[in-house]
């Protein structure tokens, strides 16, 4: 091949245009460093990956160790590592649940809707054979996984192999569908789960799926109080299994083990990836209430692997994530210092034109952007305004996590701002201070056309 056909990019579509496309050639802590040498802080945790930061010494010998010891076994046998695994995620969890591990968020999604659908028909109810999930929602890239996803900018093109599976509107008080103002809203967003379950056509309805705290979709959107003890008990009612999907905001990321811990839920199926490795090996996982897979055991016999389930070099590295969290705790800081994070956020940037809501727990924080503060008027995002803020933030050395789609699909913009544990007070100041930079920039920039 000519030299000159030979792309400068590898990647299998070209990189967002609006957002710059980096070299990363190391990274420490929550520093990235790119091949020219530009030291960029990692206000995202990649995507909302890195929660114990990079370049940890002790993960890096202890991975050359297992691959020098046990790279891989087939996958029904088991492994130290694996035994260790489950022993260590057994406590992390106040209910006996039963471990079934992947390689990813949406793998592990797969597997959460294989089981609830697997666990009906042992019921003797192979007619519910459909996802109940939310719009403005994403639980990953494979067909069944976008199927029970409500973002329609992941979804399109696609949805003509898509399952046709329902969906009900999220709890967003900022932009509430019905109009209405909390606490005398009735908690429209939960009771609307009840009237579509009322309908006749919702009895083949096998599980719900929902994130506890929308990300990547809606920018950290956190329900009211009332929202998910309702949620649960609708679903328990109408037989529903409960499915959280903790792929973002596990392990910690909300400032308690688990997101779905803030209200005190016990969900039939919970859904992990990211934060269970920090990024240092894929691996993903479902945890599924012992009594749930007992009764599939009964009848079912087996529940088919992944070429990687339960591979050893993942679940060492899991393991030693998990032990770093708690003997760091960084759960505890997460909560502190994200209490600080929200707190910083709110007191520069509450008053500014451009920034509509502010919202979140933990490290685990969203900013709404907008053109008209009052109104709640989005941009349009063919402006780029999004990736615009993205680009001055890089430029000032701090990279935020780009949501679009929240107020119909397509356009409502906000940023994620979710740093790793290991983020101290000063560098959250400095994170603050970019964003309000880069939101002054597009302010001035605004006033000028």
């Amino acid at each position: 091949m000519d030299k000159a056909m030979i792309p400068s990019s590898l990647h299998f579509f070209k990189p967002l245009t609006d957002i710059p496309s980096l070299s990363i050639e190391k990274a420490h802590g929550i520093y990235l460093y790119t091949k020219e040498g530009k030291k960029i802080i990692d206000a995202a945790s990649g995507a909302v990956v890195v929660n114990i930061g990079q370049g940890r010494e002790e993960l890096a010998e202890i991975a050359l160790e297992q691959i020098r010891n046990l790279n891989y076994i087939f996958p029904l046998w088991t492994s130290k590592p694996l035994e260790d695994l489950v022993k260590r995620l057994s406590s992390w969890f106040s209910q006996t649940y039963r471990f079934y591990f992947t390689t990813g968020g949406a793998e592990s999604v797969e597997s959460a809707l294989r089981f609830t659908f697997l666990y009906q028909a042992m019921e003797n109810k192979p007619w519910k054979n459909k996802i109940l999930s939310r719009y403005t929602s994403y639980h990953g890239t494979t067909l069944g996984a976008l199927s029970a996803s409500g973002n329609f900018l992941r979804r399109k093109n696609l949805e003509h192999c898509l399952f046709d599976w329902p969906k009900i509107p999220p709890p967003y008080c900022y932009r509430c569908p019905w109009s209405k103002t909390y606490p005398s809203c009735g908690i429209a967003c939960a009771e609307v789960l009840e009237e579509l379950l009322n309908e006749e056509t919702a009895k083949s309805i096998a599980g719900f799926i929902a994130e506890p705290i929308i990300g990547a979709s809606g920018g950290a959107i956190v329900p009211v109080d009332e929202y998910w003890p309702k949620v649960a008990e609708i679903c328990k009612k109408h037989e529903l299994l409960l499915i959280i999907d903790e792929v973002m905001t596990g392990f910690g990321r909300t400032g308690k083990r688990f997101a779905f811990e803030h209200w005190k839920l016990e969900p039939d199926i919970i859904v992990c990836a990211k934060g269970l490795s920090s990024g240092y090996s894929p691996m993903g996982m479902i945890a599924v209430k012992e009594e749930l897979v007992q009764k599939c055991e009964q009848k079912a016999k087996s529940f088919m692997f992944y070429t990687y389930t339960s591979n050893p070099l993942g679940c060492t590295v899991a393991n030693k994530v998990l032990e770093i969290i708690e003997s760091e705790r960084l759960i505890e800081h997460s909560n502190r210092i994200g209490a600080f994070l929200g707190e910083s956020l709110k007191k520069a940037l509450s008053d500014h034109p451009l920034v509509g809501d502010i919202r979140g727990k933990g490290l685990f924080w969203g900013v709404e952007i907008v053109r008209n503060k009052q109104t709640k008027e989005p941009f349009d995002p063919k402006e780029g305004c999004l990736g615009k803020i993205i680009t001055s933030a890089l430029e000032l050395g701090v990279f935020f996590y780009p949501c679009q789609g929240m107020v119909d699909g397509v356009s409502g913009e906000a940023l994620l701002v979710c740093p790793p544990f290991t983020v101290t007070e000063a560098e959250i100041i400095n994170i603050v201070d970019v964003l309000k930079e880069s939101l002054d920039r597009l302010k001035q920039a605004l006033a000028m056309t």
